[in-house]
């Protein structure tokens, strides 16, 4: 119970309240500057999205933005790689986006949302995995049937597949439609390409590229955009022309071509492709007579021996080249610099024209614009002579290719270099004049000591620039590649190395004063693609790969980035013999593969064509001839070697041939007089080291023939033998064809309908055709044995017997078995001619030897039925009789014979 004294608390309090209450309702509601606070969430929102309007969007800048940007960051490059991250839209973010009057409802309405779009997402869920479910169950159930079903057809019809002999055979095995097997023609035994992979897959996943994240869209489709399809039409183009070039023996620039076809585009995978072409072209060097051109490079590229002629002679090449290129680069970029800067000199001064300047004033120029601010140089410790940043300046002639330059600059300045660095100008023109950039062994041993003794410990008090053109011209002190205190940009660093690297060194040399284009190579392949492509804007990996000499890496990196691209690189490096190429005896499904002992980098170019051609082999097949005649490049690699990319080339146009059914256009045609029209593949038997008709036939058409008898494509195989002009072997076809009619036909049934046989697939109508077609050339005639023909000629008359048999014209019938002269239908018992015509059975082929059986069983039913009519007709005579006894005798004649 609460005392008295509780009681007296709590009414105090009460009272207390009371009292704040009556007060607060006394202060005012609103204030003159102030807005009610009383807002829900929505109000709340719609409040913030009004402010955000008013934001001033053009002041995104601040002192941080130029703060960083003194320091060599780039907001803008950080700006769009930011936009370039996808970030999947949250609901409220979404529902933020459209309208924010749909929030009015406030939290209720977004919980809400968010209640049916979870119980949405669990239906979707249950429906997509009951529907996996299904067919899940449904494909191992009609498997499982179907494979019983498989086994029982087996058993019924004794069928013998492909690869069930104990001993491997040559020998094809043919099965015909009726389930007959009968041995047939043999293969070449060297074009063993049914058992390996085919190079025309549809789906080919390169397993050792990793496909782009950022970049999703590299597999090819022509048909997903206009841009896409020109730059497709225009390559196709460009390999055609490249081909009708080749098999002229006219020059053709390829990396010139596919250059412009891709400086129409202004992305960033187009503008480093680009820059590559121009490398390429820079070390290919199209002015050269064009006997030259193809292949040019291919003994120094594909050696296994590191110190052959050939091999030193590219290394030296790739190095002289690609440093030339980097130097006129940064010329180009002084000229730009230099352009720009006086310009804005000609604005405020009103200057009409821009005087001509040396090398040495846009030099330095450069180096003020770069290094110095206003008036303080940001490097403190350079050295001057007359005014001028000596060192800095020679070091940039240097690096613009500016040698002669560089020399000038210094002996008109000899006279005030100290005392350590009285002997550079010597130095200097020493490495100037020279062809290879070196020194004799007494000079080069005087540089050596000097650098060590004065210059080789660098200190901060020392002029960077100074320790940088003594390391360059001296290359000292190899094993430290780097130049202190010197900002280097991508295209800096490769120029330094290029400047360091030596190939044809005597073994007697030091291993520090050993540097090479191996070496170089190596060190660029460990840092790898993400210290070249810093900058998202200007990524450097594809060329500083074609710069070093990488181009098996170059086109293996670039294909995870553009397909089409990619191959097209990989064509002309091919082209110019610096991609070296895999016989894919492993079929492996790797691009790069590595091969002896010394792990040489090789491109699956067979299957990389291959697999290209994937989207257009059947819309476009004489543009996927042009690009798989490209394989057959690799017919001059030593060692077997250029016979195996023959076969690779040979094997994928037999591939296509089979796989697109464009016989008439990519192998020829047949025209009315029986005569073959050379096709698309044959203008190009040359470029696939093919040297006459026959071989083509022989390689190409005979060997797609029997591939597709093989595989059960009757009427492919007989167009491609009438092709391949292996007459005889039509023929054999045919009449093992209509002895698989006759014996599969029931006596009783029609062999086929009028409109059956007049159809186009008619295996009577196209011997018959061919027969005539035949008989009337005397060229094509004499290549087809006598026996097959009066084999073909039998068997059709055998399908007339047939035909009147199913009509019941029992007397015609037999007449017409009597004219084949196979069995002994005379008057009179004769045991001699009934003998006789047993042993010529022996001689019959095996087409008509089956169906002998079923003549006899026509023949007597003839008799039987013929005998019936007589003794059941009312007429009586002596030709009744006699008509009667023939038959007897010709049914005991057959019973002789059997």
């Amino acid at each position: 119970m609460p005392s008295v004294e509780d009681k007296a608390l709590v009414g105090g309090t009460k009272s207390q309240l009371k009292e704040l209450l009556v007060s607060s309702r006394n202060l005012p509601k609103t204030l003159t500057d102030i807005s009610p606070i009383h807002l829900g969430l929505s109000a709340i929102q719609r409040k913030a999205h009004t402010l955000r309007k008013y934001k001033d969007d053009n002041q995104r800048y601040t002192r941080a933005h130029y703060l960083l940007a003194g320091s060599g960051i780039s907001a803008e490059e950080i700006e769009t790689d930011l936009l370039e991250i996808s970030v999947p839209q949250t609901l409220d973010v979404a529902m933020g986006q459209k309208n924010y009057a749909e929030l009015s409802n406030g939290i209720d309405t977004y919980i809400e949302s968010k209640k049916e779009e979870n119980i949405l997402a669990a239906i979707e869920q249950s429906l997509t995995m009951a529907a996996k479910d299904f067919d899940a169950y449904v494909a191992q159930n009609i498997s499982m049937d179907w494979n019983q079903r498989k086994k029982e057809l087996r058993e019924s019809f004794d069928i013998i597949l492909n690869g069930t002999s104990q001993e491997p055979s040559n020998e094809l095995v043919e099965y015909t439609q009726f389930g007959n097997a009968s041995k047939k023609f043999k293969s070449d035994p060297n074009l063993t390409w049914s058992a390996n992979k085919p190079i025309l897959a549809n789906r080919v996943e390169f397993t050792d590229v990793e496909v782009s994240s950022t970049l999703p869209t590299n597999v090819l489709n022509p048909s997903v955009s206009y841009a896409l399809r020109q730059k497709f039409e225009e390559y196709a183009q460009a390999i055609y022309e490249l081909n009708a070039a080749r098999q002229n023996n006219k020059p053709y620039e390829l990396t010139n071509v596919f250059a412009q076809i891709t400086k129409q585009a202004n992305d960033i995978k187009s503008r480093q492709l680009y820059e590559t072409w121009k490398i390429l072209y820079h070390l290919v060097d199209f002015n050269e007579p064009a006997a030259f051109q193809e292949r040019k490079f291919v003994k120094g590229h594909d050696s296994e021996v590191l110190d052959s002629f050939e091999a030193i002679a590219l290394r030296k090449r790739i190095i002289e080249r690609s440093r030339s290129y980097l130097e006129q680069q940064f010329m180009d970029y002084i000229d730009s610099i230099y352009i720009r800067l006086s310009n804005k000199e000609e604005s405020k001064l009103n200057t009409p024209e821009t005087p001509i300047v040396d090398n040495v004033t846009k030099v330095k120029l450069f180096v003020e614009h770069r290094y110095k601010k206003e008036d303080t140089w940001k490097i403190q410790n350079l050295l001057f002579i007359n005014g001028l940043p000596i060192w800095a300046i020679i070091f940039y002639l240097l690096r613009a290719g500016c040698l002669d330059d560089a020399l000038n600059l210094t002996l008109k300045n000899s006279d005030s270099f100290t005392k350590v660095e009285r002997s550079f100008p010597t130095y200097l023109k020493a490495y100037v004049n020279s062809s290879d950039r070196g020194f004799n062994q007494e000079l080069h041993g005087r540089l050596i000591n000097e650098f060590n003794q004065f210059f080789k410990h660098m200190n901060k008090e020392a002029d960077p620039f100074r320790y940088a053109v003594y390391k360059l011209i001296s290359r000292c002190e190899l094993s430290r590649k780097n130049l202190p205190y010197i900002t280097l940009s991508v295209e800096d660093w490769l120029w330094v190395h290029f400047t360091l690297c030596r190939e044809g060194t005597n073994d007697d040399d030091p291993i520090y004063e050993r540097y090479s284009l191996l070496d170089l190579q190596k060190t660029v392949l460990k840092l790898g693609p993400d210290n070249f492509n810093g900058s998202f804007n200007n990524p450097l990996y594809l060329q500083t790969l074609i710069f070093t000499g990488l181009y098996e890496h170059a086109v293996q990196y670039f294909y995870s980035i553009s397909e089409i691209d990619s191959v097209h690189l990989a064509i002309a490096l091919y082209y110019c013999g610096l991609l070296r190429s895999t016989t894919d005896k492993s079929n492996t499904t790797q691009l790069l593969t590595y091969r002896g002992e010394r792990n040489i980098s090789e491109i699956n170019f067979a299957r990389l064509i291959g697999t290209y051609t994937r989207t257009f082999k059947i819309s476009d097949p004489r543009v996927a001839v042009e690009y798989l005649i490209l394989i057959c490049l690799g017919g001059d690699l030593p060692d077997g070697r250029g016979k195996e990319q023959i076969e690779l080339g040979l094997s994928s146009i037999r591939e296509l041939v089979l796989e697109t059914r464009e016989f008439s256009l990519l192998l020829g045609k047949i025209d009315r007089e029986g005569f073959r029209v050379p096709g698309i593949i044959e203008e190009r038997k040359n470029l696939l080291h093919l040297p006459d008709k026959e071989s083509f036939l022989r390689k190409i058409t005979e060997q797609a023939a029997i591939k597709a008898d093989d595989e059960g494509r009757v009427f492919d195989s007989l167009l491609l033998y009438q092709l391949s002009e292996n007459y005889d072997t039509v023929i054999s076809l045919i009449n093992k064809l209509l002895g698989d009619l006759l014996a599969s036909t029931d006596l009783e049934t029609a062999i086929d309908t009028p409109a059956e046989r007049a159809a186009e697939g008619s295996i009577i109508s196209l011997a018959e055709r061919l027969m005539k077609q035949y008989s009337s050339s005397t060229e094509i005639s004499g290549k087809v044995l006598l026996k097959h023909r009066e084999t073909c000629s039998l068997l059709l008359k055998m399908v007339e017997c047939r035909d009147l048999f199913v009509k019941q014209e029992w007397e015609k019938a037999l007449k017409q078995i009597g004219q084949l002269d196979m069995l002994p239908i005379v008057a009179g018992v004769n045991v001699a001619v009934a003998r006789s015509k047993v042993d010529v059975f022996n001689s019959y082929d095996e087409s008509v030897a089956k169906n002998v059986p079923d003549l006899l069983v026509m023949t007597l039913t003839c008799i039987a039925q013929l005998t019936y009519q007589l003794t059941s007709s009312e007429f009586n005579g002596l030709v009744k009789s006699d008509k009667i006894k023939y038959l007897k005798e010709v049914a005991r004649n057959l019973c002789w014979s059997v």
